[in-house]
């Protein structure tokens, strides 16, 4: 998942480097059906594996697995430039989702049918042969039914939509957002490129491949595609969990493969693969201060609504939670990758190798990187205020909005009741009554309320095991794709994806 940036660097998108990434995970289940045996770590002590909690440990090393040696369509240049095509011509459309938008007879999805058709213009064979479902008019299902039926299926889900580009900003991109400009170094810029229509276009890529080399797969496999991820999954990609779930049934598929971050990178000395074991969840909270109106001439005391909205702002903003890494964590666990077969600094190693010194070590970490304390703890953004109407009257109501990224080892509770806490003495400070989740609902004055936005709250994800055949298939994969890498969790800072899916 790319940053939503209106700096283009952040969507730019090398297709050299992904291009057996996004086909082995998908030819892998078509002819494998179990992952192999995970070995011990080569430069692991058994005393190095013993000193971290189980839950924190590094995930053992499987030997890479290459079940398609036989099949190399990234070999193939006239394939490559097709691909590369492809995804060019999906970043052209316009596929920006909107707050405000309404359901599927909204104009503003019209462009989402215009990406249909180009994908059935572009992967004939998927359109023509395979079961490809219109879920309220703008999600994608698209079904290759496998010959086993008692196998449960796989998902390969990518979304279809973008963050929209802000007019005001257009000039700031190096190349315009949906110009899919490819430069000579083999990079495609533009909205959505990373974010995520890369994943899309792969993953049909490789079906339509597979189905024009005559390929049949033994476990079913579904294309999950929403219209909407960007604007919290309520018009498209809930719907299309339910209907997953409906014919499937409760914990009814085999693993979900979803958009990513971090992927490949070079740290400690080392080439980690991360993959992804853990979505964070998220909640809106919304400050509303009511006080009483009046001429500005005669204010009714040092602080107007508005003053004492941003004290209240300014007390969240000084009391976050604090960041902390335990057991579970998905970079205390790459730290302990690092610490087996990397090169991490003495005193860094034995900070890793101690549980009783992660608190100071977490608070450490993220004081000196917004990115890692985001991978470390629940993080706070105030987005939106609003006061007044005009410049001469006192506001009789101000408003403000913050966003919450919840830590993966946290909740929902655990963040309101941090935010209630904090906020109560300052105010209590002003002598207001505090509204708290409409507990003084009937008070309309002289009143501050706290209130959680419709639909926003959503639990952190359940933590994928990092051992099992699911992990140990992509992990084998992955290492036979990027050779000599270590594979170590990671997790989505942004939001979890499947909070409305229990299939």
């Amino acid at each position: 998942m790319a940053p939503k940036s209106s700096i283009a660097e952040a969507s730019a998108f090398p297709f050299r480097y992904a291009a057996l990434a996004l086909l082995l995970p998908v030819a892998l289940w078509l002819y494998y059906p179990s992952a192999p045996a995970p070995t011990p770590p080569p430069n692991a002590t058994a005393t190095q594996l013993a000193v971290a909690p189980e839950a924190a440990r590094c995930p053992a090393q499987v030997q890479p697995l290459n079940v398609g040696a036989d099949w190399h369509p990234e070999d193939d240049a006239a394939y490559k430039s097709q691909a590369v095509e492809r995804l060019r011509d999906a970043v052209r459309i316009r596929t920006e989702a909107f707050d405000d938008m309404g359901g599927p007879e909204d104009p503003r999805f019209e462009s989402f049918l215009e990406l249909h058709s180009l994908l059935e213009a572009s992967y004939p064979k998927v359109f023509s042969s395979l079961q490809v479902e219109k879920v309220r008019r703008h999600g994608l299902l698209v079904t290759w039914q496998g010959t086993d039926p008692s196998l449960k299926p796989v998902v390969l889900m990518a979304h279809q939509d973008v963050v929209p580009v802000d007019a005001i900003t257009a000039s700031r991109w190096t190349h315009p957002p949906f110009s899919a400009h490819l430069d000579e170094d083999g990079w495609i810029w533009g909205r959505g490129t990373t974010d995520c229509k890369n994943t899309l276009l792969g993953a049909l890529s490789a079906f339509e491949k597979l189905l024009e080399d005559g390929h049949q797969p033994t476990r079913t496999i579904i294309i999950s595609s929403g219209a909407d991820e960007e604007i919290g999954g309520t018009r498209s990609a809930k719907y299309i969990a339910e209907r997953l779930e409906e014919r499937h049934g409760y914990d009814g598929v085999a693993f979900i493969l979803d958009e990513g971050i971090s992927a490949i990178d070079q740290a400690y000395g080392l080439t980690l693969a991360r993959l992804g074991i853990a979505e964070k969840g998220a909640v809106s909270i919304k400050l509303d201060v009511l006080t009483p109106g009046g001429h500005s001439s005669v204010p009714h005391g040092s602080h107007t609504g508005i003053g004492i909205l941003a004290k209240l702002v300014t007390t969240l903003e000084e009391n976050p939670e604090l960041p902390i890494m335990r057991e579970g964590s998905p970079l205390l666990t790459e730290l302990q990758c690092a610490a087996d077969y990397g090169r991490l600094p003495p005193a860094l190693k034995a900070s890793v190798r101690d549980p009783s010194r992660w608190e100071a070590l977490s608070r450490q970490m993220s004081a000196k990187d917004n990115i890692v304390r985001a991978f470390i703890g629940t993080t706070q953004a105030v987005d939106l205020i609003h006061g007044g109407v005009k410049i001469n009257a006192l506001p009789e109501f101000a408003t403000a909005s913050a966003n919450y990224r919840i830590n993966f080892l946290s909740s929902v509770n655990t963040t309101l009741d941090h935010l209630i806490t904090v906020l109560r003495p300052t105010v209590k400070s002003f002598n207001l009554t505090f509204d708290v989740l409409g507990s003084h609902a009937d008070i309309d004055n002289n009143v501050v309320r706290f209130s959680v936005l419709p639909t926003t709250a959503h639990e952190p994800a359940p933590l994928t095991p990092t051992s099992g055949p699911v992990w140990e298939l992509m992990a084998a994969t992955t290492r036979h794709i990027w050779k000599g890498a270590v594979v170590t969790p990671s997790g989505m800072i942004g939001e979890r994806h499947g909070h409305e899916g229990n299939f």
